[in-house]
């Protein structure tokens, strides 16, 4: 069920150091919209701090538009074999959720 697979990387940034205001902040955001995505029911997959993001399960994305929607920042996606790469920015932390990639119709 939980496919845990990192499709692409972070830009290469300064390695962060516990003693930083910049390692504290970036904490911050991701527990606290952690937080709120377990109080509504979002499932979360995976955590990849490094690349500041949060993996959700597919199942859950439909719950995380409708509370989260209105954040939404930046929107990406990334083929990569049979599976896309689906990634949102909210409150400068990635979301990400893997989905089977379509045909189109010819």
């Amino acid at each position: 069920m939980g496919v845990r697979m990192v499709m692409e990387s972070a830009p290469l940034v300064e390695p962060l150091s516990i003693l930083t205001e910049a390692f504290l902040a970036r904490l911050s955001a991701i527990n606290e919209l952690t937080r709120e995505m377990r109080e509504v029911g979002i499932a979360i997959q995976q955590f990849v701090f490094l690349d500041n993001r949060i993996f959700i399960e597919p199942d859950s994305v439909g719950l995380f538009m409708r509370r989260f929607g209105n954040q939404l920042q930046g929107i990406r996606y990334v083929p990569s074999g049979k599976f896309t790469c689906n990634s949102v920015e909210v409150r400068g932390v990635d979301v990400a959720w893997l989905s089977l990639v379509k045909e189109q119709d010819k």
